[in-house]
């Protein structure tokens, strides 16, 4: 038999669960609802992020991440530090890295700078190439790429050394634009 005492600690219990359930629950909505009116100019600092990008599929097209980006909505330019930009095509994997990176207010233009390298893989065939320079221009919609720096690529085999580079990461084509040299691995 249970006493009248026991009863009410049960009633009491029983009451408290569902309050506090009742109040997590309100606060879980609170979080979730959109937040409207924010200014997109803002001044903000994200630290340890990783931003992902999709296509209309669902499918990944893009990774950024990095231990520091910045927003300064006077300047209109984002900076980065430490970028690390893994670019997903079909058949093909881009990766970037930079000492540190700008990217304009309309993410159309990204300036790379520091030691910047650039390795495009294929998954399917296992070809890698390794580009390297000082600095690199990128036009994110046509995805191209550009430098007026010194420039070294290697294809595991192939050494190719030049002053600028003008880079199509669709079209998977690139144009050295002066003095270049060239050390190609003969097979005999």
């Amino acid at each position: 038999m249970i006493t009248r005492k026991t009863q009410r600690g049960i009633f009491l219990l029983v009451l408290l669960t569902t309050v506090s359930f009742w109040a997590g629950r309100k606060l879980d909505t609170e979080f979730q609802e959109p937040v409207a009116g924010l200014d997109p100019k803002l001044d903000y600092v994200l630290r340890d992020f990783e931003l992902q990008f999709f296509d209309e599929g669902g499918q990944p097209t893009m990774t950024l991440q990095a231990p520091v980006l910045r927003n300064d909505p006077e300047l209109q330019l984002g900076t980065i530090e430490k970028p690390v930009f893994k670019l997903n095509q079909p058949g093909v994997t881009w990766n970037l890295t930079a000492e540190s990176a700008t990217v304009t207010a309309d993410k159309e233009h990204v300036q790379l700078t520091g030691r910047v390298n650039i390795l495009r893989h294929e998954p399917l065939t296992g070809a890698l190439a390794e580009l390297n320079t000082e600095e690199v221009r990128i036009e994110v919609t046509p995805q191209i790429a550009s430098t007026d720096k010194p420039v070294h690529i290697f294809d595991g085999f192939n050494h190719l050394r030049a002053i600028g580079l003008d880079l199509d990461m669709t079209t998977n084509t690139f144009m050295l634009k002066q003095q270049v040299e060239a050390t190609y691995a003969a097979n005999f």
